[in-house]
C-alpha cells in the first residue's frame, strides 16, 4: 500500500514537472496574448517607434486629456521641442500600467527622451467590464507579486502576526490574482497572434483607439450635466476639507522606483504626473522621488480644472478641458526638464 502511494505521488510530481516545464518552454517562445486596444498601440508604435522621443503613459484619465499635438506645440514654444505619442489606455492602472511600459521600452525605441508616467495607487481588484483577458496577461510572477504584497500590507508596518489576518481579510483579492497568474502561466492565449480571425478582432478599431491623428489620443466627450455638476460641487467640497498629504504604500512605492531605474536603463528621463482628479489627497514618497512629480489634483492651486463646464465626471476632462490641461502639463513639463 505504501508503495502504491508513493509510485502515485512519484507521478504526480513528474506531471507537474512536466506541465511547469513545457508552460516555461511556451513562455520562451511565444509572447503573451496582448489584449485588443493595447495591442493596436503597442503594434503602432513598434512600427513608428523611431519617430517619438515623449511618450505618454497612463489611464484614460491621460488618454482622453494629454494633446501631443498642443503638448509638442507648447514644448517648442518653451525651448523643448518634442514629438509626443499618447500612450493612454482605459483603466491600465497598476500594475498592468508597469506591463505595458515594459513592452514599450522592449521595442527599444533610438529616439526616446521623456516618459511622462501617470501616479496611481496598486490595485488588488480587477472590472469585470474590462474583461478576462485585461486581466490575465499582464499576470507574470512580478507584477502579481505587487498585488499580493499590497494585499497582505497594505500599510507597509504590519507585523507577522497581523500580516496572517490579512490572510483571511484579504483573501478573496489573493485568490483572485492567483488565479489569473496560474491562468498567465499556463499560457491561456498565447499563440493568439497565429489566428487571422483573432488578430482581426484585436485590430479591428486600431483607427478609432489611435485616434484622429494617430498620436495615441482620442477626444472627451461633453460636460456633465447640471445635476451631476451639484454632486460633484458638494464631494469636490467633502475633499478639499479632508485633503492631508499621504505616502504611498510601500508596493506602490517600490514599483514606481523600479519603473523609474527601467525608464533611465532605456537612457530616458521619467516625470511622473498626477492627473486633475477629484482626489486631493497629495501623494508622496516615502524617501526622495525617483523622478519629478507633477500632482494637478489640487482645485485651489488649479481651479480651471475644476470647473463643472470642463468635466465630463470626477476623472475626466471635456475636450476643453483637456486642451487647458495639456498646454499647462506641457509648460510644467518644460520647466522641469530644464532643471538641472
Amino acid at each position: 500500500m505504501t508503495a502504491q502511494f508513493s509510485r502515485r505521488i512519484v507521478c504526480v510530481a513528474i506531471a507537474l514537472a512536466a506541465f511547469v516545464a513545457t508552460a516555461a518552454l511556451i513562455h520562451a517562445f511565444l509572447p503573451p496574448m496582448i489584449p485588443k486596444g493595447i495591442a493596436a498601440k503597442l503594434k503602432f508604435f513598434s512600427e513608428h517607434k523611431d519617430e517619438f522621443d515623449t511618450v505618454v503613459v497612463g489611464t484614460s484619465r491621460l488618454y482622453y486629456s494629454v494633446s501631443p499635438e498642443i503638448f509638442d506645440k507648447v514644448t517648442r514654444e518653451n525651448g523643448l521641442p518634442t514629438r509626443t505619442f499618447n500612450f493612454g489606455i482605459d483603466g491600465m492602472h497598476p500594475p498592468e500600467n508597469f506591463f505595458v511600459l515594459e513592452q514599450i521600452l522592449k521595442t527599444k525605441p533610438q529616439n526616446l527622451k521623456w516618459i511622462v508616467l501617470e501616479m496611481g495607487d496598486i490595485q488588488t481588484r480587477w472590472d469585470n467590464i474590462l474583461g478576462t483577458e485585461r486581466a490575465v496577461y499582464w499576470h507574470d510572477w512580478p507584477h502579481t507579486a505587487m498585488t499580493l504584497k499590497k494585499a497582505l500590507n497594505p500599510r507597509g508596518n504590519a507585523r507577522w502576526f497581523v500580516k496572517i489576518t490579512r490572510l483571511w481579510v484579504a483573501r478573496r483579492d489573493l485568490i483572485s490574482n492567483l488565479t489569473l497568474f496560474g491562468k498567465q502561466f499556463a499560457n491561456v492565449g498565447r499563440g493568439a497572434d497565429f489566428s487571422p480571425s483573432h488578430n482581426r478582432e484585436r485590430f479591428l478599431e486600431a483607427d478609432s483607439e489611435l485616434g484622429p491623428n494617430h498620436d495615441g489620443y482620442r477626444l472627451a466627450g461633453d460636460a456633465m450635466s447640471a445635476e451631476r455638476a451639484a454632486i460633484f460641487r458638494e464631494k469636490l467640497a467633502q475633499e478639499v476639507s479632508e485633503a492631508r498629504p499621504k505616502f504611498l504604500n510601500p508596493a506602490t512605492d517600490q514599483a514606481y522606483r523600479t519603473a523609474a531605474a527601467q525608464i533611465r536603463q532605456a537612457g530616458a528621463a521619467p516625470i511622473f504626473v498626477v492627473a486633475p482628479v477629484l482626489s486631493q489627497t497629495t501623494a508622496q514618497f516615502r524617501q526622495a522621488p525617483p523622478a519629478p512629480l507633477l500632482s494637478f489634483n489640487d482645485s485651489r492651486k488649479y481651479p480651471e480644472f475644476y470647473d463643472t463646464k470642463v468635466r465630463i465626471d470626477d476623472a475626466h476632462l471635456t475636450r476643453e478641458g483637456a486642451e487647458q490641461f495639456t498646454r499647462i502639463l506641457a509648460q510644467e513639463f518644460a520647466r522641469r526638464m530644464h532643471q538641472p
